[in-house]
């Protein structure tokens, strides 16, 4: 499924920037699918205890890939605010590299997702959901989401920087 949602990125880009009145609602209906796959993705791996490493690299790089294309298109369309879309794409390309980078550690360093990434997580889901129907208040929503991530994103680290630390 992680395949899948790869394809769907240059799917949804298509579809978004298509000439047609409906194009936002297509691409959002991508973007939910993809989102979807994320989370049966992530079910059946853990049901069926079923994980490689090209999973535990590619599974985020693939959610992160399809966020960071949604967040751009809503973006560059005035859906959302500018400073809302660089806080996340930064958080989410340092997530990527940083990643890649523990991954790849001996012995590999695990940071479990906690309950604010998984919070931080859906309410950005739900903030380009309510950014692309323009719902009022929506300002706000990004204000308290780019802090969320921000502090989500700073304790990560922290524990990512004791871990590493504790090793030596």
């Amino acid at each position: 499924m992680t395949l899948l949602r790869l394809f769907m990125i240059p799917i949804y880009l298509l579809v978004f920037y298509m000439e047609s009145p409906n194009a936002l609602q297509y691409a959002l209906y991508i973007f939910i699918a993809a989102s979807f796959t994320d989370v049966l993705d992530g079910y059946l791996a853990r049901k069926y205890e079923v994980v490689s490493k090209f999973g535990i690299v590619a599974d985020p790089f693939a959610d992160k890939m399809m966020q960071v294309a949604v967040l751009y298109t809503l973006y560059d369309t005035g859906y959302l605010e500018v400073w809302f879309f660089w806080i996340i794409l930064v958080k989410e390309v340092l997530q990527i590299v940083l990643g890649v980078w523990i991954v790849s550690l001996k012995p590999r360093i695990i940071i479990p997702a906690n309950i604010f990434g998984k919070a931080t997580t859906v309410l950005v889901f739900l903030t380009i959901i309510l950014a692309a129907f323009q719902i009022p208040g929506i300002f706000w929503m990004q204000v308290v989401v780019a802090l969320l991530a921000i502090i989500t994103f700073s304790q990560y680290m922290l524990k990512f920087y004791q871990k590493y630390q504790a090793r030596k």
